[in-house]
C-alpha cells in the first residue's frame, strides 16, 4: 500500500482497521511508519490491538436522544431546530498513527 502512494487508511470500524493493519505487517509494510491507520467507534479492541489503534470516538447515546427528540418533535408537530446535531466527537490518538 504505502509503496503505491498510500499512506494511511481511515476505516470503517476498529474491526477493520485491524484487519488493515495485519495485511498491513503481512505484507512488510510498518504501522506506523509507513502506513497509518485510524478506526472507528473507539472498541475495546483499539487500545489492546498491536500496535494499539488510533480511533474517532463518537458519542452515540447523546445522539440518539437528540435524534429521537428530534423525531419526536417531528411527529408531535412541535418546532425544532433544524440542520446540524451537535455531537461530541473526539480522536483517541494511539501507536497506529
Amino acid at each position: 500500500m504505502a509503496r503505491r502512494g498510500i499512506t494511511g487508511v481511515l476505516a470503517y470500524n476498529d474491526d477493520t482497521a485491524a484487519t488493515a493493519v495485519g495485511a498491513a505487517v503481512r505484507a512488510g509494510i510498518r504501522v506506523p511508519e509507513e502506513l497509518a491507520v485510524i478506526g472507528h467507534d473507539d472498541s475495546p479492541l483499539a487500545s489492546v490491538f498491536l500496535p494499539s489503534l488510533t480511533s474517532v470516538r463518537v458519542d452515540t447515546g447523546a445522539l440518539g436522544r437528540a435524534l429521537a427528540q428530534r423525531a419526536l418533535d417531528e411527529a408531535l408537530g412541535r418546532p425544532h431546530a433544524q440542520g446540524h446535531i451537535p455531537v461530541d466527537v473526539a480522536l483517541i490518538r494511539r501507536e497506529s498513527t
